[in-house]
């Protein structure tokens, strides 16, 4: 009997080892394809922005005259080459700012084109600032203020910034006009000075922000960032962990309930081995399935 039981767990143990091959064999393979997938698509939309923003300033038109140095962003429906200044309710929006169009070697318009302008969306330009949060200093970032069009000094507060200044500003010197500043409530308040600095274009999430996440691991917070391939919420993380944990002991407690009734099974009736290790097969199968789809719960939480 119990070189019997022996043989039966040298044949339970390679009856799981091989299962857990098989599943491994069937996931690794998807999960490549996927980020191979999402490597391509990647690949893709950074060619498609590079194509975009890299190279000469395009022509587009706007509804009114907009002046040299104002930040800008797309206006109208989709494909159409309308700008208009950005807003600071808008950060995402940003998408150049206009150059002199005298400055370039070659311009090409359409005469269709009204208010015809030329915005750069990459490269180093001058750019309206305002003082509104201060004197701009050489490689402050730059974002926009409450004057739509007009940049100002990026706080950790504000999540987008439109450059990064090459020259300063300090609201007293080369001020080429003022502006007032409104509150909430609509009521005057403070003025600021507008001037020109040069500035280069890198549109992108503010270097200096603020997080707003709860405390969190670093490894956690690293490890679910790798899964993702962005940032994840302190709340997907650890709804993450909660499955993974759910998946893993419901899986080890159905193995487990299966291995020890089939060795009790075999024990009380060695001519029945074939049933009950068929049956075992199913147990065995059963847990490894509860456990890829807790693990690809987890996945579709952190990439979606």
């Amino acid at each position: 009997m119990l070189k019997m039981q022996k043989n039966t767990l040298r044949h339970v143990g390679w009856l799981i080892g091989i299962v857990m091959v098989l599943g491994l064999l069937m996931v690794v393979p998807l999960s490549g394809v996927a980020t191979a997938a999402d490597d391509k698509s990647a690949a893709k939309d950074q060619q498609a922005t590079t194509s975009s923003a890299v190279g000469t300033p395009q022509a587009h038109s706007a509804d009114a005259a907009i002046q040299v140095g104002t930040i800008v962003q797309l206006a109208g429906d989709k494909g159409s080459d309308k700008v208009k200044p950005a807003t600071s309710k808008e950060l995402g929006s940003m998408y150049g700012v206009v150059i002199d169009e005298r400055k370039l070697s070659i311009t090409i318009t359409s005469a269709d084109q009204k208010n015809a302008l030329f915005v750069a969306a990459t490269g180093t330009y001058p750019v309206l600032v305002s003082s509104q949060n201060g004197m701009v200093n050489v490689g402050d970032y730059v974002t926009m203020s409450s004057v739509d069009g007009i940049g100002m000094l990026a706080e950790p507060e504000q999540k987008i910034v439109f450059g990064r200044a090459v020259s300063g500003f300090d609201g007293k010197n080369n001020v080429i006009g003022n502006v007032s500043l409104k509150t909430t409530n609509g009521k005057d308040a403070d003025k600021a000075a507008i001037g020109m600095i040069s500035v280069v274009i890198d549109i992108r999430k503010n270097p200096n922000e603020k997080s707003t996440k709860a405390d969190l691991p670093s490894f956690l917070q690293r490890l679910g960032e790798a899964i993702a391939e962005k940032p994840v919420g302190p709340l997907r993380i650890y709804l993450s962990i909660g499955i993974t944990g759910i998946s893993i002991i419901a899986a080890i407690v159905i193995l487990y309930g299966g291995v020890h009734s089939s060795l009790i099974s075999i024990g009380r009736n060695p001519l029945s081995r074939k049933s009950i290790f068929r049956g075992l097969f199913e147990i065995i199968l059963t847990s490894f399935i509860i456990l890829i789809i807790g693990l690809f719960a987890v996945y579709l939480l952190l990439k979606l």
